[in-house]
């Protein structure tokens, strides 16, 4: 007998009441944290910019190859489970914690292993005194420089203003540590303690705050650690391939053209790097609704997904426009002059990050499908082309080869995911012409900002014209849906 002749309320109301909620409160998180993390970036972008310039093309270059190297090795204490552990809590929110405290049990486990093959990568790459006491000094700090399993506490509640206010505290204290080391002359060591120092403040005040709204210890149960290893260790192959191909041409750049290439790259990858607070800040709020979508709401999932897409394309393709016409300039601003033969490499990564963008998605998706072994495989064929393709093009392009290798791994990497992730998904419930209008007004503004660009105007006007012509090309050729805005923006009341 159906709910409806026994008398019984139709569970359909409750669920889109549901569901209405879950977009309301979603909604409200990704506007949140993409507030905040345009003013971090806003702020990283001037760091980075005093970073540069107190260190040098040659400094800075150690400086990011030692960072590099440190986020290969420290990538074990994790191994990517994060992702494992998040898709798991989703489906069951009752033994949240359980995988939570799984999650932290493996990080403290894995810490001593990891700090002793990073001191032996610190002595391998090291090339002067001041680049190994640097380099030791981040090394103790590794274990606090990230959160081990606190801030999914909070990514499961979709509920994210607590990471975002330690985002921003920890960005405020490495600025105003950075401009003091800037005016009075600095070096390697020095930014090394004030990074160290401010990375433990902002873990800290997290798990405080973590540990008092779960009101009792993380407990992990031998099934949830029994669990998280058997899925997550085809997951954090995967990941640490994809950390491999994504950061290794830095160490190639270095080994192969010398400390001030690897300046240029590591100054113009930074921008890129900077960017991916974009596809991070929709996907830590959409992957727990895909997740918990997974598998009886598919047609719900596919749309969620294709409004994902679209809304990242939206960003990384307006940026790549940007960047095919002022890269020189905003490099010149940023770093400095002696970072402009930088600039040609900008765009290339900006083509490369819209691709990114559409590979956290695709990553995500065959996670919660299921598909680990086909990550592995993806991830395998990508650091293979970007190690092969180095090799060939950086003796003779210096970082420039690196760019493209870039692009073209990243293109590889994209092409495959897509072709699987669309054998998931509801297609019916995607909207092809909108991405093409996408493409379409990305276009029109490169072509508008060259116009620009060619009858003498500066950055200014660059940026301006990009602010104002940017959104109206979008509307008007209706690539942004406004009941999509409403979405994201309205700010009622839950029913």
């Amino acid at each position: 007998m159906s709910s409806a002749s026994s008398g019984e309320p139709s569970a359909a109301p409750a669920a889109s009441h549901h569901e209405h909620h879950t977009k309301q409160r979603a909604g409200r998180d990704v506007v949140l944290q993409l507030a905040t993390r345009i003013a971090n970036l806003a702020l990283g972008v001037f760091v980075t910019a005093l970073v540069v310039r107190t260190l040098g093309d040659a400094g800075y270059g150690e400086w990011t190859t030692i960072m590099v190297s440190l986020e290969l090795v420290g990538y074990f204490m994790q191994f990517g489970m994060e992702s494992v552990a998040l898709r798991e809590a989703a489906a069951n929110p009752r033994r949240a914690n359980e995988w939570i405290g799984a999650l932290m049990l493996l990080r403290l486990l894995a810490v001593g292993p990891v700090l002793l093959v990073a001191f032996v990568v610190l002595l391998l790459i090291q090339q002067n005194e001041q680049m190994l006491i640097a380099g030791l000094i981040l090394l103790i700090g590794m274990p606090f420089g990230g959160t081990g399993g606190m801030q999914l506490v909070f990514q499961l509640r979709v509920n994210n203003a607590i990471p975002m206010f330690v985002l921003t505290l920890k960005s405020v204290l490495w600025g105003a540590a950075v401009i003091v080391i800037f005016l009075l002359r600095g070096g390697i060591v020095v930014m090394a303690i004030a990074l160290v120092t401010t990375n433990a403040l902002g873990s800290l005040v997290l798990a405080i705050a973590a540990l008092r709204i779960t009101g009792r210890q993380l407990r992990p149960s031998r099934a949830q650690l029994k669990r998280l290893l058997r899925i997550g260790l085809p997951v954090g192959i995967s990941g640490l391939l994809v950390v491999a191909y994504a950061r290794i041409d830095q160490l190639l750049v270095f080994t192969i053209a010398g400390d001030v290439d690897a300046g240029y790259y590591g100054a113009i990858y930074h921008v890129m790097e900077q960017a991916h607070f974009v596809p991070i800040s929709l996907l830590t709020t959409v992957a727990p609704i895909v997740a918990a979508s997974w598998p009886h709401a598919r047609a719900r999932m596919t749309r969620i997904v294709s409004l994902a897409v679209q809304s990242l394309l939206i960003a990384a393709l307006g940026g790549l426009a940007f960047a095919i016409v002022g890269s020189e300039p905003a490099v010149e601003l940023v770093f400095g002059s002696e970072f402009v033969p930088a600039a040609p490499g900008l765009p290339i990564l900006a083509a490369a990050f819209a691709f990114v963008c559409i590979g956290y998605i695709t990553t995500n998706v065959l996670l919660v499908v299921g598909k680990t072994r086909a990550m592995v495989v993806i991830s395998v064929i990508a650091l293979i082309a970007n190690v092969i393709g180095n090799l060939l093009l950086v003796p003779t392009y210096g970082f420039l080869g690196a760019a493209w290798i870039t692009l073209a791994t990243e293109v590889i990497v994209v092409s495959i995911g897509v072709g699987l992730v669309a054998r998931e998904l509801v297609l019916s419930e995607l909207a092809p012409w909108r991405f093409a209008r996408i493409v379409l007004a990305a276009a029109l503004l490169c072509l508008a900002l060259e116009l620009v660009s060619v009858a003498g105007a500066g950055l200014a006007v660059l940026v301006l014209v990009t602010v104002a012509l940017y959104p109206a090309l979008l509307f008007g050729l209706r690539a942004i849906d406004v009941g999509d805005i409403r979405t994201l923006l309205r700010r009622g009341a839950p029913a």
